[in-house]
C-alpha cells in the first residue's frame, strides 16, 4: 500500500502545515521506522520548525512540488519532523552535519538514514528546488550555489541501489567516530576547576569583541544573551585587573556587555515600534534582523537587560526599557495564551501588502519611503526618518537581501539619538521623544490595522515557559517598589504560567512533565531534560519573588524526578532525553556546552546548588559539584563555550550564598525584601521567614514550617527573632550578625558585590 500524507493529524503546527503537500510526509514513529526497515528503503528525514525562514523557501520550492514528490515517495521514506517537539533526535543529527561539514548548521537540516540503523548516509541544509519551477514561479534568475534538491535525491538513491553496503558503513562509520567522541567527553577527566578560570573567558570574548557594533564575531550575529549575562555579573565573581583598549576607552567585562546590550537595543533586531525581539541580525551592525521572534530569545534578553539595569540603574535606563519592551511583547502580545503560558514563536514570513497570496520575509516590519510619510506626514516624518535611517530608495543593502524580498524597504533602527535628533532639528529634547513616541504609536497601530499578521506557532514548549516564568518572576519582583502595577502584572503572568504548567503538562502521579501543549491538548512528547532544568529554575526564581513556599515544593520534586529520569550515575551530569527513549536514538547525549539556549546541565548545576542552600540538602550540592567535575575538562579548554556554568564554579569554589529574613509579619520584612532586590546578586537565594501568623494564615504557617524542616538554621534564627525584621547573611551554612537596617543590608550587600573576595 503506496504511502499517503500524514500530517493532517499531527500535533505539531509546524508539521500539519506541511499537510497539503504532495510528499507523502510520515510522523516520526516506530511503525514508521518498521516500515522503512521492512521496505529496505532509506528514510528522508526533514527537521525544521514553524518559524524558519528557509525551512518556509524550502516548502514552497521543492516539497509543493509533483516532481519532487513523485522522487521522494518512490524512493524513500519522506519523515518530518519538529525539533522543538524532539531536540534530542534534532541534536544526533546537527552533530553528524556539523562534524561532517566542518561546523556549519542550521535548518531544515535534511538528512538520509539507513533503514533499521538509522545512520545517517548524507545530510544538508536547504537545497534549492527545480530551478526551473522555481525561476518561473519567482522570476529569480540567479541560481542559489550547490545542487539542486532533485540531483541530491537521485544520487542518494543511485548510490543507495547500487551499494547499500558501502552505504551503510560509511553511516555506520560516521556514527562511531561521534559515540567515540561523545563517550569521550562523557568520561570525567581529573581536572580542577576554580573561579580563574573566567579570567580566560574574559580574554576570549575581549578578543573577539566588536568594539564598533558590539557583540562578538562576524555576521550572522546573535545577541548571545547567556555570555552577555555573564560578563555583567563578572564583577561579582572577581576582581578583573585587565582592560581592553577601544579607542580612547577602556572597557571592562560589565563595559563590553553594557555596550553591546545598547547597540542592541538601537538595531533593527529590535522591533522599534512594536515590541520584543528577532532571534538574530544577518549584518554586523544589527540593522537587518532574520525577522523571527522566538520566545526563549525574549527570555533569555529580558534576564540580560534586567542584569544590566541592576548593575546600575542611573546610567542603565534603557536597559528598564528593554525589560518592559520584552515583558509586554511575553505578556500581552502574541506569544499570549489565554490561560497562561506562551507561545513558541511569531514567524519571520507574512503575507505582503502587494500580493495577498505572495509571503515575505520581513513584510510586517518593513516601509517604503512613500508609505512611511503617509503615516507620519511630512514633518513628523522627516523627525523619525532621521531617527531611524529612513531611505528614499531604501536602506537594506542588496548583498544581504538574497532573495530580492526587502529591494526598496527600510527596517527601522535607531541611527541618530535623541540628543543629535533635538539639535538638528532645533527642538528640545524633551519635544524630539514626544515626537518618536507619537510616531511609534501611529505606525504601529497602521501595521496593526492594514497588514495580516505573522503566523504564531501556537505550541506551548514546558521548558521555554520556564524561562520566560523566570524572567517575569525576577523583573516583576525588581519593579515592583518603583512601578507595582508592571510588577504585579508580570509576577501574575508568571504565576498563571506556573498554574497552566501544573494542569496542564504536569502528571502528578508519575511527577513527570510533558513538553509540548498545543491545540488544548497535551502532546504525547515525554519533557526534555532541558524542560525539567528550566521549570526549575523557574520556579526557583518565582519562589524567590513570591515566597510562596508551594513553587518551592514542586520545584525540589520536579528536581527529584529529574534525578530519576536524566541523571549518569555513572560519569555524572545530566543526559538529554531519559533512557526510556533512547532506544529511538543512536546517540544518547549529554552536554554541558551552551546553544542559542543555557545547557541543561548549565541549568541543573545552579538548581541543584540554590536548592542545596536553601533546603540544606547535601546530595543536592554533591550532585551540582560532580557535574562540574564532569565537565571540568572541557570548560578548562574552552570556557567561552560554557558561559552558563561558570557562575556555579564560583558557587562550587566559595559556596552558595543565602540571605535569610526573619520578621514577625509579612509588613514588617518588606522594607528588607525590596532592599535585597535591588541588588544584583548571583549565587544567592533568598529566604524570608515569619515569626508570628493569625489563624486565617494557617496555610502559610504549615507551608513554612515544611521549609523549616529542612533546616536547623531557620529553627535557630526563628526562636532569636526580637525585632520587627532582621537580616542575616548565611554561607556554607554559617551565618553572620544580624542585620536590623534595610539601608545598611543594602550596603553590605553592594559591598560583597563590588568588592568580592580575592
Amino acid at each position: 500500500m503506496p504511502l499517503v500524507n500524514t500530517l493532517a493529524t499531527a500535533h505539531s503546527p509546524y508539521l500539519r502545515a506541511h499537510a497539503d503537500n504532495p510528499v507523502a510526509w510520515q510522523q516520526w514513529s516506530s511503525s514508521t521506522l518498521a516500515r522503512a526497515k521492512s521496505e529496505n528503503k532509506p528514510i528522508f528525514l526533514s527537521i525544521g520548525y514553524h518559524t524558519c525562514h528557509w525551512c518556509h523557501v524550502m516548502n514552497e520550492e521543492s516539497f509543493g512540488s509533483q516532481k519532487v514528490a513523485a522522487k521522494l515517495n518512490e524512493f524513500f521514506v519522506p519523515v518530518k519532523l519538529d525539533r522543538e517537539e524532539r531536540p534530542d533526535i534534532d541534536a544526533v543529527y546537527m552533530l553528524y552535519l556539523q562534524a561532517m561539514s566542518g561546523g556549519r548548521g542550521g535548518w531544515p537540516l535534511n538528512v538520509f538514514l539507513a533503514p533499521g540503523t538509522l545512520e545517517p548516509i548524507f545530510g544538508g541544509t536547504y537545497w534549492p528546488g527545480p530551478w526551473d519551477e522555481v525561476s518561473a514561479k519567482t522570476g529569480r534568475t540567479a541560481k542559489p550555489p550547490g545542487p539542486e534538491f532533485m540531483d541530491v535525491l537521485e544520487r542518494i538513491h543511485q548510490f543507495w541501489v547500487e551499494d547499500e553496503e558501502k552505504c551503510r558503513f560509511a553511516g555506520a562509520d560516521a556514527i562511531r567516530q561521534l559515540r567515540d567522541w561523545t563517550n569521550a567527553k562523557n568520561k570525567s577527566d581529573s581536572a580542577e576547576l576554580h573561579p580563574g578560570i573566567l579570567y580566560d573567558a574574559y580574554e576570549y570574548f575581549t578578543e573577539r569583541f566588536d568594539k564598533v557594533n558590539g557583540g562578538f564575531g562576524e555576521a550572522p550575529k546573535f545577541p548571545q544573551p547567556i555570555m552577555l549575562s555573564l560578563l555583567i555579573n563578572m564583577n561579582a565573581y572577581m576582581r578583573i585587573s585587565e582592560k581592553i583598549e577601544s579607542g580612547d576607552d577602556h572597557q571592562s567585562a560589565a563595559d563590553i556587555a553594557l555596550f553591546s546590550l545598547k547597540k542592541i537595543a538601537k538595531g533593527g533586531i529590535r522591533d522599534q515600534v512594536g515590541y520584543g525581539f528577532a532571534r538574530y541580525s544577518v549584518t554586523p551592525d544589527w540593522s537587518l534582523p532574520h525577522f523571527e521572534k522566538m520566545l526563549y530569545d525574549q527570555s533569555l534578553l529580558m534576564s540580560a537587560y534586567l542584569d544590566a539595569w541592576l548593575f546600575n540603574k542611573r546610567d542603565n535606563e534603557f536597559a528598564l526599557e528593554c525589560v518592559r519592551d520584552i515583558a509586554t511583547y511575553i505578556t500581552s502580545g502574541p506569544l499570549t495564551h489565554k490561560e497562561g503560558g506562551y507561545y513558541s514563536a511569531e514567524d519571520a514570513d507574512s503575507i505582503a501588502p502587494d500580493n495577498a497570496f505572495k509571503k515575505r520575509e520581513g513584510a510586517y516590519y518593513v516601509w517604503t519611503y512613500e508609505e512611511f510619510f503617509k503615516v507620519l506626514g511630512r514633518i513628523p516624518g522627516d523627525v523619525a526618518a532621521a531617527h531611524w535611517g529612513v531611505s528614499e530608495y531604501g536602506n537594506v543593502d542588496a548583498k544581504f537581501d538574497l532573495h530580492g524580498e526587502l529591494e526598496g524597504m527600510n527596517v527601522l533602527s535607531v541611527v541618530m539619538d535623541i540628543p543629535e535628533l533635538s539639535r538638528v532639528f532645533g527642538m528640545t529634547e524633551e519635544v524630539a521623544l514626544q515626537t518618536i513616541e507619537k510616531c511609534k504609536v501611529e505606525l504601529r497601530e497602521f501595521r496593526e490595522a492594514n497588514r495580516p499578521a505573522p503566523e504564531v506557532d501556537d505550541k506551548i514548549v514546558a521548558g521555554w515557559n520556564g524561562l520566560a516564568m523566570g524572567a517575569l518572576a525576577r523583573a516583576g519582583a525588581a519593579i515592583m517598589e518603583n512601578d507595582a502595577a508592571s510588577g504585579g502584572a508580570w509576577l501574575e503572568s508568571a504565576k498563571r504560567t506556573a498554574k497552566l504548567l501544573r494542569e496542564k503538562m504536569y502528571d502528578a502521579e508519575t511527577g513527570r512533565l510533558w513538553r509540548v501543549y498545543c491545540a488544548e491538548e497535551t502532546g504525547e512528547t515525554p519533557g526534555m531534560c532541558e524542560d525539567y532544568a528550566y521549570v526549575i529554575s523557574g520556579l526557583l526564581d518565582l519562589y524567590g519573588a513570591t515566597f510562596d513556599v508551594d513553587y518551592l515544593k514542586w520545584a525540589q520534586q520536579l528536581q527529584e524526578t529529574q534525578n530519576s529520569l536524566f541523571w549518569d550515575s555513572e560519569e555524572s551530569g545530566f543526559y538529554s532525553a531519559m533512557e526510556e527513549n533512547s532506544g529511538e536514538l543512536i546517540l544518547r547525549m549529554k552536554s554541558g556546552a551552551d546553544t542559542v539556549e543555557p545547557s541543561s546541565n548549565a541549568v541543573s548545576v545552579s538548581n541543584l546548588m540554590k536548592l542545596a542552600a536553601v533546603l540544606e540538602e547535601d546530595e543536592y550540592e554533591q550532585m551540582a559539584l560532580r557535574t562540574l567535575d564532569a565537565y571540568a575538562k572541557d570548560i578548562l579548554t574552552q570556557p567561552y563555550a560554557y558561559c552558563g556554568i561558570l557562575g556555579s564554579v564560583v558557587a562550587g569554589s566559595e559556596g552558595m550564598r543565602t540571605v535569610v529574613i526573619v520578621g514577625r509579619t509579612k509588613e514588617d520584612i518588606q522594607a528588607m525584601i525590596t532592599g535585597v532586590r535591588s541588588v544584583l546578586l548571583p549565587n544567592t537565594a533568598l529566604v524570608v521567614l515569619q515569626g508570628h501568623f493569625t489563624p486565617e494564615d494557617a496555610d502559610a504557617e504549615s507551608k513554612q514550617n515544611w521549609l523549616v524542616g529542612h533546616s536547623e538554621i531557620y529553627e535557630v534564627l526563628l526562636e532569636r527573632d526580637s525585632h520587627a525584621a532582621v537580616a542575616y547573611i548565611c554561607q556554607e551554612r554559617t551565618c553572620g550578625a544580624p542585620i536590623t537596617d534595610a539601608g545598611e543590608l543594602v550596603r553590605v550587600l553592594e559591598d560583597s558585590v563590588q568588592n568580592p573576595a580575592e
